[in-house]
């Protein structure tokens, strides 16, 4: 979901909202920033925090930026603002997955095939994405075709923010940002 409409919707819809080229690539190599610092972050409080609070923090956090500072955005400034929050809080999602690995299972070979699935609908999600976002889109010349695009992936993250609130409270589980090593049921 997170390179949903990353690498070339970024630029086109600077394009469609009348920024130059220029512009475009500055947003998109800030975004690439921001993704940096947001792994390396991610994966530092992974080793100090519960997996599943990270996992909430971030997708909570990526929908409120994608419906309000992407939904809102009509300058240069606030894409800028956007790419720079978006790549911190999204990019670092992808980090998780060992985390979540080694929550769920202390078997290496287990381990290992957990991982192969997690990266795999990572790719089946990069692959589908560019299709589900060229549909949602249409004509990329106007920025106002952009709304379906917001819409769906700021719902998508609310989505998985929920599932994992969900999981806390029908656990019993309190969010928690101490170090711990909490299990996840055995698969």
């Amino acid at each position: 979901m997170i390179l949903l409409w990353k690498y070339w919707h970024i630029v086109a819809y600077a394009s469609a909202m009348g920024l130059s080229p220029k512009q475009g690539t500055v947003l998109l190599s800030l975004l690439n920033i921001s993704q940096i610092i947001g792994q390396i972050g991610m994966g530092y409080l992974s080793d100090h925090s519960s997996p599943l609070a990270l996992m909430v923090g971030s997708t909570i956090c990526s929908s409120i930026v994608v419906l309000s500072v992407w939904g809102l955005s009509h300058t240069f400034a606030s894409l800028l603002i956007f790419c720079l929050l978006y790549g911190f809080f999204a990019g670092g999602y992808s980090v998780l997955y060992c985390r979540f690995v080694t929550a769920l299972t202390d078997m290496s070979a287990t381990g290992l095939w957990l991982y192969s699935i997690f990266e795999f609908q990572r790719g089946v999600g990069n692959l589908v994405g560019g299709s589900v976002s060229s549909i949602l889109v249409g004509d990329v010349s106007s920025a106002a075709k952009y709304g379906n695009l917001i819409l769906f992936v700021g719902i998508a993250f609310l989505t998985s923010s929920l599932g994992g609130l969900s999981y806390w409270f029908f656990k019993g589980h309190r969010p928690s940002f101490s170090r711990q090593t909490e299990r996840l049921p055995e698969i």
